[in-house]
């Protein structure tokens, strides 16, 4: 027995989309079902945007992460040098004073 082309295809009446589509329509009405449509679609569209929205603020959110830990280690930096800097100031007026002392000894 060969494989050949089956049998003729047989519509059933009622069976496909465009016949439940028009029993719909017929049954609630062409504007319901107009109105039915673009409630799905602006709702298909809004689920949408809010995936947007979600993925743009987590990706916000985690570049302000970066940026307070970039600040955090920034600040502990200019503590460390301003540390530094007293110390050598206090060095420095250390120097001053016996520079000072010095020339009182030579006068």
């Amino acid at each position: 027995m060969a494989n050949g082309p089956g049998g003729p295809q047989v519509v059933i009446p009622g069976a496909g989309w465009v016949d439940v589509a028009s029993r719909v329509v017929v049954q609630v009405g062409f504007p319901i079902v107009v109105a039915g449509v673009l409630l799905w679609f602006v709702l298909g569209k809004f689920q949408e945007t809010m995936v947007t929205i979600v993925n743009r603020m987590a990706a916000n959110t985690e570049a302000a992460a970066k940026l307070v830990e970039t600040e955090t280690k920034t600040l502990d930096e200019l503590q460390t040098q301003t540390g530094e800097l007293r110390a050598q100031t206090v060095a420095i007026q250390q120097l001053v004073e016996l520079k000072r002392r010095d020339l009182e000894r030579q006068k």
